[in-house]
């Protein structure tokens, strides 16, 4: 019996034309949405890559002019030209810490558009420590990009409700209703298998569309791919159990509408900006200002005194004491910062612990009450699944930080030791190493839509159950 039901759903399916201009519309955004991700993870890439390739250039270049100056063949001039100088190198020949887009990025840009995707450490400065964005043009930021995770979080729920609000209601309103119910049918069974079909639309829609613009845009397929199928379908069927629960209720085609169009919004809209609004209210962030502000003050403080942190500085380092106390140290301006980075974070640091700290709470906060909506974890696992999500640019910035400290490890002693560089120093430069330290959490986001879907259809059996015959007949 339900193979029945199935078969003359599919044929009331294609024969509303409604229901084909729908898909191929949606068809359409799918193709956009997913073409336009993968347009930005290339323009990443090409970034990436343009800057990868002028260190190259320029580390070629530097190691032909060391080579020439140490061997007498070529003059630099000034002092600070020397191309042999430490601080010179160090300054401006870091290595280029990069965060390479995932297989998914094109998914969801998430907070690819708010952070830089690559770093490049120096000896001067603690703008790592201050921030770690990059400037966006703020009308794209207030709109949001166009991407597959806004199209199935946002659009996707409103084209499965226009396909499913009134299965029941038309019936009714129809008069066809009656006679059905007066066949050896269950309406639980009938009612269910016409939702199934649509399911199977929707989501062999989107399987379609996802495979061939991958092909179209050259991908790979990978397993990545069959997780996002499978985290999209259950999105899809927590909203088609939505809409089964509300036919179940017996009212009219317009009242569904009304109702169904009425918990999209408080789940996909309101919930989300309540719980960020919440979370900006109770754990506030401090002014970033007023943060940058307390690190010049107390910088321009440990200028005033260089000299003095200095000479402390060698007596709780006895270690990077100069060997020939004869010649001057021609790294006298670097010693002298180096040793005032330390009382400069012992400054600021509580500054910066408050800032990230707040910023801490506000995720855990959004992690907590996420919960409360099916769109929030289908929206936090599409970032986790694109590696664009707060959580893997806090952890690259981490390693970008402490990569900078390495960086500064290496040339630290040796400019203590008034060294020059030598050509074969280039080859034993520290290397960036960038591996997302990330835990994944889309397999737990998809775990509780699973959860939502299953009390919703849990509902709409006990309503089914507690039903008469005479409340869906009713006009």
């Amino acid at each position: 019996m339900f193979r029945l039901h199935f078969k003359y759903e599919w044929v009331s399916v294609w024969r509303d034309r409604w229901v084909v201009v729908l898909s191929l519309l949606f068809f359409g955004l799918l193709f956009f949405a997913i073409r336009n991700g993968q347009e930005k993870v290339l323009e990443r890439q090409a970034s990436i890559a343009k800057a990868r390739g002028e260190l190259r250039q320029a580390e070629s270049k530097r190691k032909g002019e060391i080579d020439s100056v140490a061997r007498g063949l070529k003059q630099y001039g000034e002092a600070w030209r020397n191309p042999r100088l430490l601080s010179t190198y160090g300054q401006r020949m870091g290595k280029v810490v990069a965060m390479d887009p995932q297989p998914l990025a094109f998914v969801a840009t998430g907070q690819s558009d708010l952070f830089t995707h690559y770093a490049k450490p120096k000896l001067y400065g603690e703008a790592y420590s201050l921030g770690f964005s990059e400037l966006a043009n703020p009308v794209q930021l207030l709109f949001g990009s166009f991407d597959l995770a806004f199209v199935c979080v946002y659009l996707l729920p409103l084209l499965v409700l226009a396909f499913s609000y009134n299965l029941l209601s038309s019936e009714k309103e129809s008069g066809s209703l009656r006679l059905t119910l007066s066949q050896p049918v269950s309406l639980f069974s009938w009612l269910l298998a016409k939702l199934v079909l649509r399911y199977v639309v929707v989501v062999g829609l989107i399987t379609a569309t996802l495979l061939i613009v991958l092909a179209w845009q050259g991908i790979a397929l990978s397993t990545g791919v069959f997780w996002l199928l499978l985290l999209i379908s259950i999105y899809v069927l927590f909203w088609f159990a939505v809409s089964f629960l509300v036919s179940l209720l017996g009212w009219s085609s317009g009242q569904n509408a009304i109702v169904l169009v009425s918990v999209w919004v408080v789940l996909v809209l309101l919930v989300p900006s309540i719980v960020s609004q919440l979370a900006n209210a109770v754990y506030p962030v401090p002014s970033r200002i007023n943060m940058i502000h307390n690190y010049r003050v107390a910088e321009a403080d440990a200028e005033k005194r260089a000299s003095e942190i200095l000479t402390s500085y060698y007596r709780d380092h006895p270690e990077l004491g100069q060997q020939d106390s004869t010649q001057a140290n021609q790294y006298q301006f670097w010693l002298e910062y180096f040793a005032s980075v330390d009382v400069l974070k012992k400054a600021v640091q509580p500054v910066l612990d408050e800032y990230d700290g707040a910023l801490a709470r506000q995720q855990q906060w959004v992690g907590r009450f996420k919960v409360l909506s099916p769109a929030i974890l289908f929206q936090d696992g599409l970032n986790d699944l694109a590696g664009t999500s707060t959580a893997h640019y806090t952890d690259f910035r981490h390693q970008v930080i402490e990569f900078n400290e390495t960086w500064r490890n290496y040339f630290i002693p040796r400019m203590f030791a008034n060294e020059l560089l030598q050509a074969s120093d280039l080859d034993q430069l520290p290397e960036p190493r960038y591996q997302s330290r990330v835990e994944p959490v889309w397999a737990n986001d998809l775990l509780l839509i699973i959860v939502f879907a299953a009390v919703v259809l849990g509902v709409s059996f006990r309503v089914y159950q507690t039903s008469s015959a005479e409340r869906w007949l009713a006009s």
